[in-house]
C-alpha cells in the first residue's frame, strides 16, 4: 500500500468552525463532527509544507434534550484553510508537525445570518510514531484563540470570544489497503469575560473505516460521537439543567488521489442529536504539498 498519499490526508486533522446550541448558545464548536473523518489521523505526512482545505454544507435544525426537534433551522457553509510544516524534526522518536487553520464561516440560525472568519487554531505541536509497519500513533495540542466576531448570548456567532484548548490522540491502521483510523478530542472552554458564562468541557470521536477499490480510490464508512461531559454554567450557576450535547453521526466517504493531491468527498447523517444541531452534512476536501 502507497502510504505517503494517505498520510498526506493527515493535513486534514484540523478544524472548521460549525455551530451548535450546546455550549453556549449562538457560538461554535471547538471542532465541527466529523472533521478529521477519512482522515489517516494517526501518521505524520513526509518532510515538507502543506496547504488543506475542508469545505462544509450543513443544513437541520436544533433538537431539545429530549432530542426532539425544535422549530430551529440552523444553516452552515464553511470552508477551512490549513497550512502544516512538517521540518522532519524527531520528538521522543516520533515526527513533529505543527498547523494553523483559518476558517471561514456563513451561516443562518432561523434566518438570521453572519459571515467572516472564525476563530483560528494554532496547533504548535503534533507527534507521530510509527508502531509497526502501516501503524501509527499520533498526539497533539491545540489553541483555538477568539478571532471570530462575537455579538453576544445567543445571536449568531462567528468565534466564542474564549480561548479554546484541545489535546488529541488518533490512532491509524493503513495496511491491505486499508484506512481504519479513530481520533478522540478532548475540548476545554475558558469563561466568557463578556458575560461569565463558562461551556462545559466535552469528547469528540471520529473514525473512519475505508478501503481501496482499486487504483488510487478508496471508498467506506465514516462517522463520529460528540459528548458534552460538564455542564454549562452562566455566573458559576448551571444553566438550563446543564445544557449538555450529545450527537451520534454515520456516513459514506469516497477519495480519489492525483499524484500527490488527493480529494475526499463525506456525506453524513446525524442519527442522534441532544442539546444540539442535528442534520446533513456534505464535506468536500482537498489538499496537496507545497512546492516552493
Amino acid at each position: 500500500m502507497n502510504l505517503k498519499p494517505l498520510c498526506l490526508s493527515a493535513l486534514l486533522a484540523c478544524m472548521l468552525a460549525g455551530t451548535a446550541f450546546a455550549r453556549e448558545p449562538g457560538t461554535p464548536a471547538a471542532m465541527p463532527g466529523g472533521a478529521t473523518a477519512a482522515v489517516p489521523v494517526g501518521a505524520n505526512p513526509p518532510p515538507g509544507m502543506y496547504f488543506s482545505s475542508r469545505t462544509e454544507v450543513f443544513s437541520g435544525d436544533i433538537h431539545d434534550g429530549s432530542g426532539n426537534k425544535l422549530p430551529v433551522s440552523l444553516d452552515v457553509k464553511a470552508t477551512a484553510l490549513q497550512f502544516h510544516w512538517v521540518p522532519g524534526t524527531e520528538i521522543l522518536g516520533g515526527t513533529y508537525r505543527a498547523m494553523m487553520l483559518i476558517p471561514l464561516i456563513d451561516l443562518d440560525v432561523a434566518g438570521n445570518g453572519n459571515s467572516g472568519v472564525g476563530d483560528i487554531t494554532i496547533s504548535p505541536i503534533n507527534v507521530s510514531w510509527m508502531l509497526s509497519p502501516g501503524v501509527f500513533v499520533q498526539t497533539g495540542l491545540s489553541f483555538g484563540v477568539p478571532t471570530g466576531e462575537y455579538k453576544g448570548l445567543g445571536q449568531a456567532n462567528l468565534g466564542n470570544n474564549v480561548l479554546t484548548t484541545g489535546v488529541d490522540v488518533g490512532f491509524s491502521y493503513l495496511k491491505d489497503g486499508w484506512n481504519a483510523s479513530i481520533h478522540a478530542n478532548y475540548f476545554s472552554y475558558a469563561k466568557n469575560s463578556a458575560n461569565g458564562f463558562q461551556s462545559g468541557d466535552e469528547l469528540l470521536i471520529n473514525w473512519t473505516a475505508m478501503k481501496g477499490i482499486g487504483g488510487d480510490q478508496s471508498v467506506g464508512l465514516v462517522g463520529y460521537h460528540r459528548q458534552q461531559l460538564q455542564d454549562d454554567t452562566l455566573n458559576g450557576a448551571v444553566f438550563a439543567g446543564g445544557n449538555r450535547s450529545k450527537v451520534t453521526s454515520i456516513g459514506i466517504g469516497y477519495s480519489k488521489r492525483f499524484g500527490p493531491t488527493e480529494l475526499n468527498v463525506n456525506l453524513m447523517r446525524d442519527v442522534s442529536a441532544r442539546n444540539d444541531a442535528g442534520g446533513t452534512k456534505l464535506q468536500v476536501n482537498l489538499f496537496t504539498p507545497i512546492k516552493f
